[in-house]
């Protein structure tokens, strides 16, 4: 199977399309779609070019006489110049690229290779959105819809068009720019990792390393499929099965780390790389659990939170200035706390955006607040759930019981009241912490 990666640069299409006044954006999307129709297939013919005659001759009609285009981004910039003006209206010849004999015996052609070796078609889009560009919103949708389209037409064919977008900006697509959401977005895939996952890529490299240093028998195997012979082998031994947190109270070491996160890979590597630095600097490498996981953890957290604000500054201007009104909040508090410290951001907020309910969705959707859903006094856990683990809003209200995620507790100076652990994991059985986070 033939893979195509890359990632999208939106430069060249997002300055024509930012000069150009939309009497609809719903038209917009339609027109931008025909570009991505276009780039899709522009770099399926640039991997078939050298086994067809046709292809080839298809890939000269887009690219001219130009030998290679060894990137998207030269690809981008040397087709939208052709097919989009600087007023970001459509240019007539694109359709007749489309329609052009020459363009549709390759594809012809094409569909002769991937019905016998599928080719998948892997876009990444920007990490970053501009809540209010209209512009890069229509090219995100259109490349949304561009991608459905394919696969309707395509996948049992063998090209499978995969769109990679930004949880940070899916839900804005997803209610104000796609018109047709049934049509376009079918089943989602979400991305989010469960603890074994997690945990698996860890000890994977912790394992490569070890045996890259001689600290691990160079026989020595690890059935990778196997959960309770990874947390057996590689991370009890060396991260510990319980530790004392801050509190000095005895935690699982998995859940403990896996709650100081939002299940993201990065974050995850970041806590170790923390961990392991506070080890080598008390000489107890590679052997965590004999140095201060807690203190590591706790000096890597405002870094975690800075990194989840920077994501969102451009759909949430100063949401860094604007999560400090819950500076030494409680850990567990109702919703109308909320309502209350939110008038306290009133001046921070772009003219005319702030609302108590515009506070309760930003401090929702940056996975800063979360609500309950079942507390165990004899276990002191709360668990709760948080947005980013969910397909879809979370919504807080006043009568909610609510938590801040431990990821946050240095950025926000949160109280250091009770003795409740705050479990931020959803409730499935892959994260079912009560079960020690067995394996199937």
């Amino acid at each position: 199977m033939l893979k195509i990666l890359m990632s999208m640069n939106y430069d060249s299409i997002l300055h024509r399309i930012a000069n150009r006044s939309f009497v609809s954006p719903d038209l917009a999307v339609n027109d931008v779609r025909k570009i991505w129709e276009c780039l899709i297939w522009s770099l399926i013919f640039n991997e078939y070019s050298e086994y067809d005659t046709a292809i080839g001759n298809a890939r000269q009609l887009i690219y001219g006489r130009v030998k290679s285009v060894p990137n998207f981004k030269n690809l981008v910039k040397t087709v939208i110049p052709k097919y989009l003006d600087e007023s970001g209206s459509l240019a007539e010849g694109l359709s007749h690229l489309l329609a052009d004999p020459v363009f549709m015996n390759a594809k012809k052609q094409v569909l002769e290779f991937t019905q016998k070796t599928p080719v998948i078609v892997a876009i990444d889009t920007f990490e970053r959105y501009e809540r209010e560009n209209t512009g890069m919103m229509i090219i995100t949708a259109a490349l949304i819809e561009s991608a459905s389209d394919f696969n309707i037409i395509y996948a049992k064919k063998g090209i499978h068009v995969k769109t990679f977008v930004s949880a940070e900006i899916f839900p804005y697509i997803k209610e104000s720019v796609i018109p047709n959401t049934i049509k376009f977005i079918r089943e989602p895939l979400y991305l989010n990792w469960r603890p074994r996952d997690l945990i698996r890529l860890v000890s994977w490299k912790f394992y490569k390393f070890l045996k890259s240093t001689g600290q691990i028998a160079a026989s020595k195997q690890i059935d990778w499929e196997n959960f309770d012979e990874v947390r057996r082998e590689l991370w009890y031994p060396y991260f510990g099965e319980t530790l004392l947190n801050l509190r000095g109270q005895p935690e699982q070491s998995l859940p403990y780390i896996l709650r100081h996160t939002q299940m993201r890979p990065r974050q995850l590597v970041l806590l170790c790389k923390g961990i392991t630095k506070v080890a080598r600097n008390t000489n107890k490498f590679p052997f965590f659990k004999e140095a201060s996981i807690p203190l590591s953890i706790a000096a890597s957290e405002s870094i975690l939170a800075d990194e989840v604000l920077n994501s969102y500054e451009l759909i949430y201007p100063h949401c860094g200035e604007i999560i400090t009104a819950l500076t030494n909040a409680p850990r567990l508090f109702q919703g109308n706390y909320l309502d209350s410290v939110a008038k306290r951001t009133s001046s921070r907020w772009p003219m005319g955006d702030y609302s108590a309910a515009s506070f309760r969705q930003l401090v929702a959707e940056l996975g800063i607040v979360g609500r309950v859903r079942k507390t165990n006094r004899e276990t002191g856990i709360i668990e709760a759930d948080f947005e980013y683990n969910m397909s879809d809003r979370l919504t807080l209200n006043s009568q909610d019981q609510c938590v801040i995620h431990p990821m946050f507790y240095n950025k926000l100076q949160v109280q250091k009241d009770g003795s409740w652990l705050v479990y931020p994991f959803p409730d499935h059985p892959d994260y079912d912490i009560g079960k020690n986070l067995r394996s199937d």
